[in-house]
């Protein structure tokens, strides 16, 4: 049934301000379960739900009001005292909320749809009659978590996609501690609650910034009439050393203006990466009485901001880490007390900038990997040969859970054991041009840390030249560059490899790998850009190094897009094109190179 709203304005604040109202909401809840004595939250709460309860009863969604009407009555006896604030109620109130986000989500497909809602008010009504052990939400086929009856068929089906990657539950801002007592229902929370589907499309800014931005335009169009002015002057033959100086001066002052502009427009589509940890209370407290753990969350770092872009790709690799941690890596209570640590684990979840990436970590304080059963499940798999097991250090060893296939559960369960997981994790982080390191120590726990850009659109890039063609080599991949003479390189294992620093640096001749023609055959110097993802370094060798540059990233299109070893292109100041390195798959290359080397000896 489509929406009849004559006022589509209308339509549209009613859709904004509900879906900030609902993913405040979500914080508050979680929040409230923390701190029940909290009455200023629980005040906040009912506000909220009588807020959204009127706007839809002015514009007529009957379904909608019935839910929220019903959840205010609970929320009222809250405040009065009447009732008190346990993980039963708070059950309810949120599949109640989740329902809400349903409805919410109809009107906006401007399709409402007759959905049941009568086993959701029956337990609101249970709560209200102090009958808090009344009818519990049935489990959701395929899920982790338990759903109301009412929004089950919104629960991801099991369709070989991992349940780690499926939509997010609602939002929560801080971390409670999630204790797992007597059995309980949790919630399954609908994706594209309220604001984040609006998000898609609109950012909110901040008009300092708008502010920002227009003076830098003001300034832009002042430098044009002086471009303008100064053209004039010269076809009035001005002299020649006069407008070379005014030229000058005109030049270094857009170039300035430019590199202002750019910042803004760039801070313009930063959000806070917050929006995407909100939800992890959520998941943390449903997933930790799924698995009978007692789990701390704690998060940092939400206010560091980074693209739009990169925000909307995150989402699904974090939650399928942080689902992971709790499933394999946390022990239970009574396995924590015998190895001497507090029955509570503790998952972190922080970023940070450093430099022109951001730095996500999630860390905990579980059980660590065990690189000698990782190896042995990586044997058995066949997914490695023995011959290459030989030559891994134990970090690549860790590396291993990330290749397709690799599970170490015994048992097929809703959470994990199909061994696709990881490998969709490390997809995605590289789709961003990110790159994904593991460290571990057994008995201790473990740690993930993304290094992402900032943003996808503009990169800081090391030019150089192979054999008179221009490359550029993302900056953030370079660890240094060196000025060697050929003959200093040798060879191990059929391999070209340079001794740098009491090691062997891994050589790729980028000439080779892109089908260049070599030109010079006479020894020489060379130049090699040592570049590294996590702890792994492989040795470029370019003909000349030409400089530090800012470039725009340029797509190749759906027919170049799979080239090996390239990431796109960017344009030249004298308008040729130059094709940007791809440091991560080069190194991927590499070791499949060394590794096919390994076997045929």
């Amino acid at each position: 049934m489509s929406i009849n709203c004559e006022d589509r304005e209308l339509l549209e604040g009613f859709l904004t301000e509900t879906g900030e109202l609902l993913e405040k909401a979500d914080d508050d809840l979680i929040n409230l379960e923390k701190s029940p004595d909290d009455m200023e939250l629980l005040n906040r709460i009912f506000r909220s739900v009588h807020t959204v309860k009127g706007a839809a009863s002015f514009l007529e969604f009957e379904l909608l009001v019935k839910v929220t009407h019903k959840t205010e009555d609970v929320l009222n006896r809250l405040r009065k005292g009447e009732l008190a604030v346990n993980n039963r109620i708070m059950d309810v109130i949120l599949e109640a909320m989740d329902l809400v986000k349903i409805l919410v989500d109809d009107i906006r497909k401007e399709n409402i749809v007759e959905r049941p809602i009568e086993g959701t008010i029956a337990r609101l009504e249970a709560v209200l009659a102090g009958e808090i052990d009344g009818p519990a939400p049935a489990v959701a086929a395929g899920s982790g978590t338990t759903a109301p009856p009412d929004v089950a068929e919104k629960t991801p089906a099991d369709n070989g996609t991992p349940p780690d990657a499926a939509a997010a539950p609602p939002v929560a801002e801080t971390a409670p501690a999630v204790a797992a007592r007597e059995p309980a229902p949790t919630v399954a929370a609908p994706a594209a609650a309220g604001k984040e589907a609006i998000d898609k499309s609109t950012i909110r800014i901040d008009v300092k910034r708008v502010d920002d931005l227009m003076n830098q335009v003001g300034e832009l169009v002042l430098e044009r009439n002086r471009m303008s002015h100064l053209n004039g002057d010269c076809l009035g033959r001005m002299q020649m050393d006069m407008f070379a100086d005014e030229f000058g001066k005109l030049v270094k002052r857009i170039s300035f203006i430019t590199s202002e502009l750019q910042m803004q427009v760039l801070k313009i589509r930063l959000v806070p990466v917050g929006n995407v940890f909100k939800k992890f209370p959520r998941i943390v407290r449903n997933l930790a009485r799924d698995l009978g753990k007692q789990v701390d969350l704690q998060i940092f770092g939400e206010d560091t901001e980074l693209d739009r872009s990169v925000v909307d790709e995150i989402g699904d690799p974090l939650i399928h880490l942080v689902r992971n941690a709790l499933d394999h890596a946390l022990e239970s209570a009574d396995e924590r007390l015998a190895a001497g640590k507090p029955r509570v684990g503790t998952v972190t979840l922080s970023a940070r900038h450093e430099g022109n990436n951001i730095i996500i970590s999630i860390k905990d304080d579980g059980r660590g990997m065990n690189s000698e059963k990782l190896a042995a499940k990586a044997l058995e798999k066949g997914i490695v040969s023995s011959e290459q097991l030989a030559a891994m250090g134990q970090k690549d060893i860790f590396d291993l859970i990330f290749l397709p296939g690799f599970s170490t559960k015994e048992k097929v369960s809703d959470l994990s054991g199909r061994g696709v997981g990881m490998d969709v994790v490390r997809t995605n982080v590289k789709k961003l041009n990110g790159i994904i390191e593991v460290k571990s120590e057994m008995g201790k726990g473990s740690e993930f840390i993304l290094k992402l850009p900032l943003t996808l659109a503009i990169i800081q890039s090391l030019m150089v030249e192979i054999e008179g063609e221009t490359y550029s080599i993302p900056l953030s991949a370079v660890v240094e560059t060196l000025r060697v003479k050929e003959e200093e390189f040798s060879s191990v294992g059929g391999r070209e490899v340079l001794r740098l620093r009491k090691s062997a640096l891994p050589l790729m001749r980028l000439q080779e790998r892109f089908g260049i023609t070599e030109q010079r055959t006479d020894g020489g110097f060379r130049y090699v850009v040592v570049v590294g993802i996590a702890e792994k370094r492989l040795g470029l060798v370019v003909t000349r190094l030409l400089g530090q540059q800012e470039v725009a990233i340029k797509s190749l299109g759906n027919y170049l897009a799979d080239v090996p070893g390239i990431a796109g292109s960017t344009i030249l100041g004298d308008g040729k094109v130059a094709l940007i390195v791809d440091p991560a798959k080069l190194i991927d290359g590499s070791e499949a190179d060394a590794f096919r080397q390994a076997a045929s000896f």
